[in-house]
């Protein structure tokens, strides 16, 4: 929490900024995950190159939006729920209707995670079929809860680093490596995918890129806890108007800056691999994944492009990047949820210890409430719940744009964006916008 940070001048140097980035690297394990490992690859198997450029598109585009939510985290302390709540309108429980718009939005994102939770699951019942699925969900659960519990920071961005880094850069190098065999990929496909044609077939697969890929609604809301958790606000101290605070604050809002633009590359690289392979492998193959042996039909991208002898190490990297999602979500779900019903005044949560008891007891709990979900349903269809999962995200980009444009825009003049993180803003929201009404007309006229 803040108060085991005292304040610190900002590092210096592009080596001094690295070292001191990792909210970003810890978003990163949720955004590299479910989106890229499962919707993507479907995409492309849907579709072919066609949609490259949307892709890109979804990956990169809320950057600016990440930005702003780590500048008012930095200028206030606020947490995402804090900086929604100042937005004018009606109240409920001393609540902005915003912020009452975003968690049911968020509440309904956790679709995908009961997909993902069945994925994990299916994906091990595959490697040792005489364990049952529900069996694999309930030891997942297990070995959730026991790393949850401890609740460190430090060990959970460790962790989703090295999971991050290590499956990501095999999934990079199957790239190169699908160039020597049938499924080569040619300059001409590559230009395909820049026509900027929006493929009925696949509205609704493109509903779900645009909110499962890149720092997705979820990862956004995320973000500022993270970054409270890394200590950045009280690095730069209370508003003073002295020079030293200003200085803190551009400081440490440069390392900001550096940490979502890692982010957006990480998403950026790892979502294209992924896509490429789908569509040179999977849409040739006409493999389009579904049910519960969904990981093990998107394999293919590895033993096609790799050697059959990959397929053990590709299910260990997809345990382990879907893993992580389910851990990151977890983790962030019970600080958010804790947020939020303090600031409802639900229960008695002014003291740290009663507020850290609450995320263990709220972080398990949702973890808890997909177990619960994948039982009572005997989901086999996981894909088809992280596509619904990934569409309500999609949707709730929309009014968490709103929200952090209102905020961005009544910050006092001196302080704010800058006129080029303005523009960026707005055409990111306008990208949305469009990208949500497009995909939804083609979905029900199609």
């Amino acid at each position: 929490m803040e108060s085991q940070f005292s304040i610190r001048a900002a590092p210096k140097g592009f080596g001094g900024l690295l070292r001191n980035i990792g909210p970003g690297v810890v978003v990163s394990g949720s955004v590299v995950g479910s989106g890229e490992l499962l919707v993507t690859t479907r995409m492309g198997a849907d579709v072919g190159f066609v949609f490259l450029w949307g892709v890109i598109v979804a990956a990169v585009v809320k950057y600016f939006i990440q930005l702003e939510l780590g500048r008012q985290c930095i200028l206030r302390g606020d947490t995402t729920i804090q900086a929604l709540n100042r937005l004018p309108g009606l109240r409920l429980c001393n609540t902005s209707w915003i912020a009452w718009l975003c968690i049911i939005g968020y509440l309904c994102t956790m679709l995908a995670l009961v997909g993902i939770l069945s994925a994990v699951a299916g994906l091990m019942v595959t490697i040792m079929p005489a364990i049952s699925l529900n069996v694999w969900a309930t030891i997942i659960f297990i070995l959730l809860s026991i790393l949850l519990y401890r609740g460190l920071y430090n060990d959970l961005e460790k962790m989703v680093t090295f999971l991050v880094a290590a499956f990501s850069v095999i999934v990079i190098g199957s790239v190169l490596m699908v160039q020597g065999t049938p499924y080569a990929i040619t300059g001409a496909q590559l230009a395909s995918g820049f026509h900027f044609a929006m493929p009925a077939e696949g509205a609704f697969v493109a509903l779900a890129v645009m909110g499962s890929v890149g720092a997705t609604a979820v990862e956004l809301f995320m973000y500022p806890y993270w970054i409270k958790e890394k200590g950045y606000p009280a690095f730069v101290g209370e508003r003073d108007q002295s020079a030293e605070w200003e200085e803190r604050y551009r400081g440490w809002m440069r390392v900001v800056t550096t940490d979502a633009g890692v982010c957006t590359i990480i998403a950026l690289a790892i979502t294209c691999a992924y896509y490429l392979l789908g569509a040179s492998i999977l849409n040739k193959l006409n493999v389009q994944p579904q049910g519960f042996e969904v990981v093990n039909q998107v394999s293919h991208i590895f033993t096609e492009s790799i050697g059959l002898w990959a397929k053990g190490l590709f299910m260990f990297g997809a345990f382990c990047t879907l893993f992580s999602t389910l851990l990151v979500f977890a983790a962030s779900s019970g600080r958010i949820g804790a947020d939020f019903l303090h600031q409802i005044g639900v229960g008695s949560l002014d003291t740290s210890e009663a507020r850290t008891r609450m995320i263990r007891i709220l972080q398990i709990g949702f973890a808890l409430l997909w177990l619960i979900l994948l039982v009572i349903y005997a989901t086999d269809q996981p894909f088809v719940l992280l596509l619904m999962g990934a569409n309500a995200n999609n949707l709730l980009l929309i009014p968490l744009a709103y929200g952090i444009l209102h905020l961005a825009m009544t910050t006092v003049s001196e302080l704010r964006m800058s006129i080029w993180v303005e523009i960026g803003l707005m055409v990111t929201i306008w990208v949305i916008v469009n990208f949500t009404a497009i995909n939804l007309y083609l979905k029900w006229t199609g």
